[in-house]
């Protein structure tokens, strides 16, 4: 189900040029990260629910709740420079997966715009890791590695 959600938010994304789905009710908004493939070495993107932490975007490996982490989490631990678009802007950005208490503050600011983080949480039987996503240099949207 989940995989068939971020195909069908591919398709809407593209086929809108990303005017629709931007934001979840509550105020989370999807950035798109794209990070380096840490076995293919190819750029990999991906739909994220994200919150507003000052300059930066926070997200969570959740993966919907499953037991199994998302591949994006993998290569971010592998290869933290990547990039993130937000609505029209796009950056050079840089993965922190943040831990601790910090970790747990996020991760409620985040349950704050998506109640389901908690039963996902629940669910998985597993850490969910948060990053902060840091934003560089502004890049223009064209040259966004999609």
């Amino acid at each position: 189900m989940l995989r068939s959600t971020t195909v069908l938010h591919r398709v809407v994304h593209k086929a809108s040029r990303g005017r629709v789905w931007r934001r979840f009710p509550g105020g989370g908004v999807i950035v798109w990260i794209t990070s380096l493939g840490r076995k293919s070495g190819e750029w990999r993107t991906n739909p994220l629910l994200s919150v507003r932490d000052g300059d930066d975007w926070i997200v969570t490996g959740s993966n919907a709740g499953q037991a199994k982490l998302p591949g994006w989490v993998f290569n971010v631990r592998a290869h933290a420079d990547g990039y993130v678009l937000v609505d029209d802007a796009a950056w050079h950005c840089r993965f922190i997966e943040v831990e601790g208490a910090e970790r747990d503050a996020l991760y409620d600011k985040l349950v704050g715009i998506w109640k389901s983080y908690e039963m996902y949480a629940e669910n998985a039987g597993r850490y969910i890791p948060v990053f902060r996503i840091v934003l560089g240099e502004r890049i223009a949207k064209d040259a966004f590695p999609s």
